[in-house]
Parts: structure tokens; sequence; C-alpha cells
């Protein structure tokens, strides 16, 4: 008789962890992988992360959920599981607005470079304006929620 190993997560496989070790993991799971494969491939349809992928890298599979933003790659604990959601969203309609028409959706005036919601919403290119703001970076025109990222 032949048994087959259930392949459900036990109580003594969940882990305990923290936002910085999942962040290495999906890291190391990335430099493991073939060259073609990258990170987004752990992001599940709600954008929380397989962590039954990344097992070996935690030493089992993590109680709680964690979450990333297949456009900026950042990852979030539980109680922020909607900024990568709105990351995503943004990050979309700001990349088509600036494609068509070369220009920043940006705050007129604006202490920081924050997105211009009313903007973009009017123009047609965002259909869910996020409850707090973002801004977009130097860095290849992504979006961050964190305006201590321009201090």
């Amino acid at each position: 008789m032949i048994f087959k190993r259930s392949k459900k997560n036990t109580n003594s496989d969940q882990v305990r962890v923290t936002l910085p070790q999942v962040k290495q993991a999906v890291k190391q799971f990335e430099a493991d992988m073939p060259t073609p494969i990258n990170r987004t491939v752990l992001i599940m349809a709600d954008k929380s992360i397989d962590l039954a992928r990344l097992k070996r890298y935690l030493g089992g599979v993590p109680q709680q959920k964690f979450y990333m933003s297949r456009e900026t790659f950042e990852i979030f604990a539980e109680e922020d599981k909607l900024v990568p959601y709105y990351l995503d969203l943004v990050q979309s309609a700001v990349d088509n607005y600036i494609n068509d028409t070369g220009k920043l959706p940006l705050i007129e005036d604006a202490w920081l470079p924050e997105v211009h919601y009313r903007l973009l919403s009017t123009e047609s290119y965002l259909k869910e304006t996020p409850p707090f703001p973002l801004y977009i970076t130097d860095e290849e025109m992504m979006l961050t929620h964190r305006p201590e990222h321009f201090e």
C-alpha cells in the first residue's frame, strides 16, 4: 500500500515571520530561479504572496499573509494589504497617461510629486481613487506611498 503525503500545511509547518524576512525570502527565491522567472510568479490574484513557495527560505509557511505590488515589487504586511492594489491600479494609469500625453499627472504646486487622481479620473485613466496619496519617484517614474521617500 502506498501512502501519499498530504500537501496541506499542518500547524507544525507554520512559522511566524517578519516583513524583512519575507522580503529577503522573495529576493532569494528570485535569485534562485532561472533568468526569465521573477518574483511576480509569487503573486496570487488577491495580491497576496504564495508563501508556500517560500517555505524553504522561511523554515515553514507563515501564519500571517503578506502582499506584493506587481508593478513596484514592494511587499506589505496584512494591515497594508490595500497599498499594493492601489499602487498597481494607479501605476498603470500613470504609465498610460505618460505614454499618451508625454506629461506627468501631478498636482500643480504640490510640495511633493503627488499623483493628480482627479486628472487621471477625468481623462478616464483611473476608475477608482485611492484613499491615500501616491507619489511619482525619479526611479523609472515608479510610484510610492511613502512621502519620506523624498527626504
